[in-house]
């Protein structure tokens, strides 16, 4: 029997967390919570969001998130 792996999915929990996330309407509660200026182009929980998967995911420096957040397809993550 020959078993061949096409791709290893390193992020696989950040979908259960996302789910979780989403499930227990945190980012409506957060965007509830929070005050946003209005000129603010960012959802108070994306960012929140961001965060905490990359704290689960291994913790970039703040000044790398943006790579990071391309690197495993956070828009996917983050909306519905």
């Amino acid at each position: 029997m020959n078993v061949q792996v096409k791709k290893v999915y390193r992020n696989y929990y950040l979908n259960i967390i996302s789910a979780l996330f989403k499930k227990l309407g945190l980012p409506q509660l957060i965007d509830h919570l929070v005050p946003v200026d209005p000129q603010c182009q960012t959802r108070v929980s994306d960012a929140v969001q961001a965060i905490i998967y990359n704290m689960f995911d291994g913790r970039q420096a703040l000044v790398h998130v943006e790579r990071w957040a391309q690197e495993i397809d956070l828009e996917k993550l983050i909306r519905p």
